[in-house]
């Protein structure tokens, strides 16, 4: 079984996943801000035979998470990082405290965690597998999105740049683009019918996202069956992007 690190685990798509490679005997470590709520993921998971390593962390804490890899011993098979936030207004209105929190933790997290793990990776002589959650709105525009665009095409552009330095050390990276997915980070947007409606209009498939939309593409990217696709952006966006 791998050892799976997922950073922004304690709620949302980051929550499914650490349950689901749990679920499946797989030695995950779970990195987000909230002691509580890790614990209790992790009390849930021992209640139905999983087991799940928690690490309170804030994300953007580069120092501390620098510690936090450079404590371990032994390296990741695989990280995961779901983490990010949202902030809508519209370009006129967007103020510094908005542009600053997102691109730090939508731009600067995903890639100081990459350079944790491949730092420890390179030191053990390992190769592994990444996955940075992206979205949809890296590929089209919506209103009020333009900061929340841009920080998730910033990830698409680090996953293409990255594939240049860390394939030399058998390392893969990719990045996940979901559509609207009926999360905490959603649920406010979402409850105004007319927007939901409007979201609803644009998939193809005819439904939101859900988190577990999202586990079998990350079982798939961090297993041997994915052993030649790095530098890809996958969208699980139920066809918005296509037309």
């Amino acid at each position: 079984m791998s050892r799976i690190l997922i950073a922004g685990a304690s709620r949302g798509i980051g929550k499914a996943l650490t349950e689901a490679f749990a679920a499946d005997g797989h030695s995950v470590t779970a990195l987000a801000r909230n002691r509580n709520q890790l614990d209790g993921i992790r009390d849930d998971l021992q209640r139905r035979g999983g087991e799940v390593s928690v690490a309170p962390i804030d994300l953007i804490d580069r120092q501390a998470v620098a510690d936090f890899f450079e404590s371990r011993k032994d390296p990741f098979d695989a990280m995961i990082v779901t983490a990010g936030i949202a902030r809508h207004r519209r370009l006129p209105e967007i103020l510094d405290q908005d542009l600053d929190d997102t691109l730090q933790m939508n731009i600067a997290v995903p890639i100081i965690c990459t350079r944790g793990f491949t730092r420890l990776a390179i030191a053990h002589d390992t190769p592994g597998s990444i996955v940075l959650f992206s979205s949809q709105l890296a590929h089209v525009g919506a209103p009020d999105r333009s900061v929340y665009c841009a920080s998730k095409a910033a990830v698409d552009g680090f996953v293409r740049g990255a594939v240049a330095d860390l394939s030399q050390y058998k390392i893969r990276i990719n990045s996940i683009c979901p559509t609207f997915t009926e999360t905490e980070m959603t649920r406010a947007a979402l409850a105004d019918p007319v927007f939901r409606h409007s979201v609803e209009a644009k998939i193809p498939l005819g439904r939101l996202g859900q988190p577990d939309d999202c586990i079998g593409v990350c079982k798939l990217l961090i297993s041997d069956e994915a052993s030649m696709i790095t530098g890809a952006s996958i969208r699980v966006d139920g066809g918005w992007t296509a037309l």
